[in-house]
């Protein structure tokens, strides 16, 4: 009997709403917003974490990365002590590679001032993502070669001109040429292509800061075309089990070497990939909570527009309650019915901003943006829009119940 009474009224608030259609969705509208802003940032939120997670699982669970500023999602707020330390020098690099811990290392010198222009056959392109490595960069870290090979110690020790290329730079340089064996300027030098990097599985590269732009050349040849550049990257890659010793290894060989006081922080970074993916995590944290206040706004403001509107429902249907009562009802099916039809008025609107909200990751993905959208925030967008409906509601529902059925029946 409930269960039938349930769906009348149901059918019924579907009704009256489809009768006040444009009235429903201005009233709702705040509920759609919210909603559809909640699924909208959730799925670039959930794309941009998958990605990067991604990305940080192809460094590895025993890498380490030390530098002068650091390496995580932090770009440019750094201090002005963090702005004045020392470099990392090549001697440090070598120092850092014969640690007991360390199982490959590599340091990363890259050019200094404007970009060098990359040249093949009247095609250029310009890249500040050149490194120059050892060999044993290609240990440190997955470095997944689509085609040819990495460069060797040999290569490296007597400066061959070799390179390893990004996807995008053949992509962009070679246009319809087979990379391998060619040759390509950089800057002032003649550079033979024998390798060329998968394409990036996400949108943040998985080799670096663009995997796809990258070019490797052997460290001693970048070394001569950049001799003023002394600040590198170093990729450290710890045996087994070991990275906790080798970052304290690094560490106390560090502040010996660049002579840092006991009392005084490092003058310089260490960084791990579990270490990274935990600032962009906060970085993501920040961003929820600047979006989660506009979100609150946007619901109130609905929660308030369905509380306005169920009042005026009340007064435009206040003979039809006197009516109702003067058959039988109750002052529970009163209730009932009103809160019914309010929390029906925020469930749509909770569905219109779902489906907005698929909408806003269907264009993300368009634009090349990484998204997902997770049903765990479907679900809490529509618990959330249909707990309006049954707050705004509240009030409405019991001053309805509360009509004395005599004057309703004469209320013109």
């Amino acid at each position: 009997m409930l269960k039938q009474q349930a769906k009348e009224l149901l059918s019924q608030a579907m009704v009256t709403l489809w009768s006040h259609k444009f009235r429903s969705f201005l009233t709702v509208l705040g509920v759609v917003i919210g909603t559809s802003t909640v699924i909208g940032v959730a799925s670039l939120a959930s794309g941009l974490e998958a990605g990067f997670k991604e990305q940080i699982e192809q460094f590895g669970t025993n890498v380490a990365f030390v530098s002068r500023l650091g390496g995580g999602p932090r770009h440019s707020d750094f201090t002005e002590e963090e702005r004045k330390r020392k470099p990392i020098t090549l001697e440090d690099s070598i120092a850092l590679s014969q640690l007991p811990s360390v199982a490959a290392a590599s340091p990363s010198l890259r050019p200094s001032g404007v970009p060098p222009t990359v040249k093949f056959r009247g095609n250029e392109v310009r890249t500040s993502q050149v490194r120059g490595v050892w060999a044993a960069y290609a240990y440190t870290r997955e470095v997944a070669i689509a085609r040819g090979r990495f460069f060797t110690d040999s290569e490296d020790q007597h400066s061959s001109e070799v390179a390893i290329i990004g996807y995008d730079i053949a992509e962009r340089l070679m246009q319809g040429y087979e990379p391998l064996e060619k040759e390509i300027q950089i800057g002032n030098k003649v550079f033979r292509v024998i390798g060329v990097l998968e394409k990036s599985k996400n949108l943040l590269g998985g080799g670096g800061p663009n995997q796809d732009s990258m070019i490797f050349v052997p460290y001693t040849v970048m070394h001569s075309m950049y001799p003023m550049q002394e600040d590198h990257f170093v990729a450290l890659a710890a045996h087994s089990g070991k990275l906790d010793t080798l970052i304290d290894e690094a560490r106390e060989l560090l502040r010996r070497r660049r002579n840092v006081a006991y009392d005084q922080p490092d003058s310089f970074q260490i960084d791990t990939p579990s270490g990274i993916q935990e600032s962009f995590g906060k970085m993501l944290a920040m961003v929820a909570m600047i979006v989660i206040p506009i979100v609150s706004v946007a619901l109130l403001v609905g929660g308030i527009g369905v509380m306005n509107i169920m009042l005026v429902s009340v007064t435009e249907r206040t003979k039809e309650i006197g009516v109702r009562r003067a058959i039988g009802a109750t002052r529970k099916d009163i209730i009932f019915q009103f809160l019914l039809e309010a929390c029906t008025l925020t469930g749509v609107g909770g569905i219109i901003g779902i489906i907005f909200g698929y909408l806003i990751s269907s264009l993300l993905k368009l634009f090349k943006f990484p998204s997902t959208v997770p049903m765990l925030y479907v679900v809490i967008g529509f618990s959330v829009s249909v707990a309006i409906g049954l707050i705004a509601g509240i009030y409405p529902a019991f001053k309805a119940s509360r009509l004395d059925p005599i004057e309703a029946l004469r209320y013109e």
